[in-house]
């Protein structure tokens, strides 16, 4: 039988209580202090950039990462509280989340979470209520160990990523919609026993969060409620090459406090910047691209006005704060429509578990197919 010793949940009780009061105590988000004088950072460096960065760590690291993808990835990030990617071992899935912390953070930041499930533990016991004890108590603590340095204001202008690492598919859809939750101002809390609802700590947004799940399946076997609020990114099947690399160089300066500043996960905000760029006729009047529309309507999918507006914060997100595409940074359009795309296939693809056109999942379930489905000729 799995237990612990007293002295350790002890330590665990002492360290998670002032967790949650720190996280607790600083709302939101923690207080953005001195920012103007902190750093002297080279305001040239914006995110054209940090994404021609992180391509090239990429290469230099031999990873098969197209700057597609990656930008899938970046822009989900930028727009959702958290993002799953799912695929099968050995994909590289963990080795993207890393590639973007290292962006940020450099080789071996402590400010770089992953924590690891191990579903060989479910396996070993065939005691689930002992698997999840145990797997609740390690997780919990090091999460609540992060948000309460992320919450200090001392943290402020400071980035901090969270993986959680080969997740059985059960574990997502308990950690997304129990242990944390969205609520209608589209903040993330973290539920914990015994804590009242209005009590719940907000989780700081200079965290962010990411959760890997290691199945053939795709995102059938993840739970609705989860495929409706995540950014879902799956991956192809392949392997990568888990050879021995040099650390990468320091990240640049103020790279952190470039990328937090980067995203509008408020709607209105989200609006405001599309506009400003494209217009709000040109968006009215944006669909989904011809194969992938008549795809959907052979599945009987449909863009409602709730998808429509997670939609218009993803394809905002898709710009820099000079207004320049990330997917594209010389067609604001082609860029537009590019985003779109992704972000309807994302959006809708959690109900594919009930639709048999395999079209239709061939056409959603990869970044790169997506963007030649949009432009293709």
């Amino acid at each position: 039988m799995l237990h612990f010793p007293n002295p350790a949940g002890a330590v665990a009780g002492g360290v998670a209580g002032e967790g949650l009061r720190k996280a607790t105590r600083y709302g939101p988000r923690p207080p953005l202090l001195r920012l103007s004088s902190r750093d002297n950072w080279d305001a040239a460096f914006g995110e054209q950039e940090l994404i021609q960065r992180m391509v090239a760590l990429a290469r230099t690291a031999g990873l098969p990462f197209s700057r597609t993808l990656i930008v899938a990835y970046y822009v989900s990030l930028k727009t959702n509280p958290f993002v799953v990617l799912t695929g099968i071992e050995g994909a590289g899935k963990t080795e993207l989340v890393t590639l973007f912390a290292e962006t940020l953070l450099g080789h071996d930041s402590p400010q770089y979470a992953l924590i690891n499930g191990n579903a060989s533990w479910l396996e070993a016991t065939g005691d689930e209520r002992s698997f999840r004890s145990l797997f609740d108590h390690f997780t919990s603590l090091r999460f609540l160990e992060l948000l309460q340095e992320a919450a200090d204001p001392g943290s402020a202008g400071k980035v901090f990523v969270v993986c959680f690492d080969g997740m059985h598919p059960a574990e997502v859809n308990y950690y997304f919609t129990t242990l944390l939750s969205v609520d209608e101002e589209g903040r993330t809390r973290l539920s914990l026993p015994g804590v009242p609802d209005d009590e719940r700590p907000i989780v700081p947004s200079n965290v962010s969060i990411t959760a890997t799940v290691n199945t053939a399946e795709g995102v059938g076997v993840l739970g609705g409620d989860v495929l409706r609020r995540a950014g879902i990114i799956a991956f192809r099947a392949g392997q990568v090459s888990h050879s021995a690399r040099h650390p990468p160089a320091p990240a640049p300066v103020g790279v952190q406090r470039l990328w937090l500043r980067a995203g509008r996960r408020d709607a209105a905000a989200a609006r405001e910047h599309l506009f400003q760029i494209i217009g709000s006729t040109q968006w009215n009047r944006m669909e989904c691209s011809e194969p992938l529309a008549v795809a959907l309507r052979r599945a009987g999918m449909s863009l409602t006005p709730r998808l429509r507006q997670d939609v218009m914060r993803y394809v905002a997100n898709s710009f820099d704060a000079r207004g320049r595409g990330l997917f594209d940074p010389e067609d604001v359009l082609r860029n537009a429509q590019i985003a779109f795309d992704h972000q309807v296939a994302q959006r809708l693809i959690w109900r594919l578990r009930d639709v048999p056109d395999q079209m239709l999942t061939y056409l959603i379930s990869d970044p790169d197919r997506q963007h030649l489905l949009a432009w293709a000729g």
